[in-house]
């Protein structure tokens, strides 16, 4: 059976211009009803299976399908892309066949006639879930390398794993091993990154793939700043994507190459490969009898869109990756004390912002950084004791009065970090990371290291003290701080693992304090989304999407982050014209209404001068803040479709707008925001609806008669808007 071509929406639309809009509706409906029968056959037969016969592994998830071939005691990467497709052409040399395991130990590559298989296994660990489990002896040192590969049911999507054990009695050095290593096939290819740095999160990209090499490095000591450590390859002959991420909190490189020979580059393999970056840039020294496991990888495929393979990794993520907590279904609108205060706050200030969001609304009172400090919140992280003088009967008082009012209360924390003033540093200053014995500062900040048991400990019971004292329903805990790649051991030598192993345990804490309080929602944040990523995600609840809050980047912000991640841990809020949360309350309220919905593209927040607030707005937010509640029910769980080209971050012109719908295809969310230097409508051609269901359509509450699937898939949405800088709310419900 050979892959099935499915019509491209978006990214296809930038690409190919007007060429797909002239598409026939009856193309696209074949199109995807053949592959909706491939899906259900594939989701049918997902796992592992083996054919002794032609010593081909199959691994099957949903309509993604990944085929390893044994030969002479080597596994070679025979097939991957969606179900059912035919084994890649030959290369035309047979002395370099696409091999799947990469890297350098004591120098010598990871390479076929450095390996032999020496077992496999097939395994059922879990519920849909299957795995295989390969394991190789180097020929020439004492290591084992086991490679473990993981099928997730019906989400189209993989995950591999490798484990490098010594076997031998002396340390071995393991100069690089990514924990994906692919040889595509050849072709033309379009590469799609994200990248940003503070306040600039999850700019996508997308570029043509030449000649030579195309590396992303990550040295910071957080995951996503600079670049996240996903990718989506579009091989535009097969017209195959190939998406990938990886699920390590720490640093990074990936790269891709075109190989630059005398033949053409279309006859060459794509060399990709993607994993953590040792410290110091490398080695590993693997120490005797000792294992080391590489961060896992998860991918996908699809012969579909970008969105379409987007949301595969989506799937995934909710399902079997982020956990899930009834303290936060739904959804939870939070107010937030951040902004208009900016580390220094009272307690009758923050009982004046309780009355007015819980007037409006809002489920959870958030106090965040400030709450704890006399002087500089910055430098005196770590003693978590509340100010007297801001907080004269403790954090206690406002906690009740909050609750009083129908909220949860929630509280900021950087648990990672002790500032420089703190009394933690002083007492302990043996629990931070050193660099030359001493101990490293970053931005007037230490950073513990959880490798040690005391720090963990510590750690601990500060948490058991604020649920204790302060019944805390919700903990943000940021971490603000960049702390590069050069660190002292805790012993000789340089092990390049110091980094890795505070990052394995903090996961391990975070699990910890989550099985301990199950009713609290843990949000992760650092400086916005600086830390953001597949590894940090398995042990949290929701993340704080970026510190910039004014409403035009906000569109850009929203639009990425949806792109690598499912929406409902995409946490922003509505802050103001200003990021101390000053609103101009002379601006027309349609103004007012693009602020308070450019956040609902995900978890919903506001953190405003509200009590500066008059009557109108508070009306318009109270209203908002009842749409969003209206909303999330679709939001969470869904398939996302970005409907427009990514938007500018700085000066975001045209119409941006996201599509969301639900899993049973009932039910769906349009939020369109018009733009600068844009005309007054714009027609959405809706995604992922029941063609042969009718919707009632509501645009901004206003009902637009029913309107069938196909209608809405092929003539479109037409979406107007009086002036530049609103945003239009469409809900669809399908007819029983």
């Amino acid at each position: 059976m050979t892959p099935v071509k499915i019509s491209r929406f978006r990214l296809e639309f930038l690409q190919r211009g007007e060429e797909m809009r002239n598409l026939t509706f009856l193309t696209r409906w074949v199109a995807w009803a053949v592959f909706g029968v491939l899906l259900v056959v594939a989701s049918a037969d997902a796992g592992v299976r083996y054919d002794s016969s032609s010593q081909v592994w199959t691994l099957t998830s949903g309509g993604t399908e990944y085929r390893l071939r044994q030969k002479e005691g080597t596994v070679y990467l025979d097939y991957f892309g969606p179900a059912g497709g035919a084994a890649w052409k030959e290369l035309p040399r047979e002395e370099d066949p696409r091999y799947e395991i990469d890297g350098s130990v004591e120098g010598q590559g990871l390479s076929p006639e450095n390996l032999t298989l020496l077992s496999q296994e097939i395994s059922h660990p879990q519920g849909s879930v299957e795995e295989l489990h390969l394991v190789f002896k180097h020929r020439r040192l004492a290591l084992e390398i086991e490679v473990r590969y993981s099928t997730w049911g019906a989400t189209g999507v993989l995950t591999r794993q490798l484990t490098f054990t010594n076997r031998g009695d002396h340390v071995l050095y393991v100069d690089s091993a990514p924990s994906l290593a692919w040889r595509l096939p050849p072709g033309d290819y379009d590469l799609s990154y994200l990248w940003g740095a503070w306040g600039h999160e999850r700019q996508l990209t997308t570029e043509r793939l030449q000649a030579g090499q195309r590396g992303f490095v990550s040295t910071r000591g957080r995951s996503t700043n600079g670049y996240s450590p996903w990718f989506c390859l579009h091989n535009l002959e097969l017209g195959t994507r190939y998406l990938a991420q990886l699920a390590y909190s720490g640093n990074w490189q990936m790269g891709f190459e075109r190989y630059p020979n005398p033949r053409p580059l279309r006859e060459e393999d794509l060399r990709v490969a993607l994993g953590m970056r040792f410290d110091f840039g490398g080695p590993l020294a693997l120490q005797a009898g000792e294992p080391f496991s590489t961060p896992q990888v998860a991918f996908t495929a699809s012969a579909s869109d970008l969105d379409d393979t987007a949301n595969q990794l989506h799937r995934y993520q909710r399902q079997y990756v982020v956990p899930r907590t009834p303290a936060n279904d739904p959804l939870l609108v939070q107010f937030n004390s951040w902004y208009p205060f900016q580390g220094k706050m009272t307690v009758e200030q923050m009982k004046r912002c309780a009355d007015i969001a819980s007037e409006m609304g809002a489920e959870v009172f958030m106090l965040d950084a400030g709450w704890f400090n006399k002087r500089d919140w910055s430098r005196e992280l770590g003693d978590w004791e509340a100010d007297r003088a801001a907080f004269p009967h403790g954090i206690e008082e406002l906690a009740g009065y909050v609750r009083s009012k129908g909220m949860k209360f929630g509280i900021w924390i950087e648990i990672e970090n002790l500032g420089v003033d703190s009394r933690t540093f002083r007492e302990h200053p043996d629990w931070v990371f050193t660099y030359n014995g001493q101990p490293l500062l970053a931005s007037d900040r230490h950073h513990l290291n959880f490798s040690k048991p005391e720090v963990r400990g510590w750690a601990r019971s500060i948490i058991d003290r604020l649920v204790r004292d302060y019944g805390i329903e919700w903990l943000k805990i940021d971490y603000n701080i960049d702390i590069g790649e050069r660190f002292d051991p805790p012993g000789t030598g340089r092990p390049g693992d110091v980094l890795y192993r505070h990052l394995v345990n903090y996961y391990a804490w975070l699990d910890e304090v989550r099985s301990a309080y199950p009713g609290l929602v843990i949000e992760n944040c650092s400086s916005g989304g600086m830390r953001f990523d597949l590894g940090i995600m398995a042990h949290t609840h929701t993340t704080w999407l970026s510190d910039i809050v004014l409403p035009l980047p906000s569109v850009q912000l929203g639009y990425g982050c949806t792109v690598e991640f499912m929406p409902e841990v995409c946490n922003h809020w509505m802050v103001g014209d200003k990021d101390n949360g000053e609103v101009v309350l002379t601006n027309p309220p349609g103004w007012w209404d693009f602020m308070l919905r450019v956040p609902m593209n995900g978890q919903y927040g506001i953190s405003s001068r509200v009590f500066d607030w008059n009557p109108e707005l508070r009306k318009r937010a109270t209203e908002n803040v009842a749409l969003y509640k209206q909303l999330r029910r679709t939001i969470m769980g869904a398939d996302v479709y970005h409907l427009t080209p990514p938007p500018a971050h700085e000066d975001p012109t045209g119409w941006s707008a996201l599509q969301y719908v639900a899993p049973d295809h009932k039910r769906s969310v349009v939020l369109a925001y018009r733009l600068g230097k844009s005309k007054a409508q714009e027609i959405f051609r809706l995604r992922g609806l029941d063609l042969g269901r009718t919707y009632h359509v509501t645009v901004i509450g206003h009902p637009q008669g029913p309107l069938s699937g196909h209608q809405l898939a092929t003539e479109g949405l037409p979406v107007n808007l009086d002036a530049e800088w609103r945003a239009a709310v469409i809900e669809l419900e399908q007819e029983p």
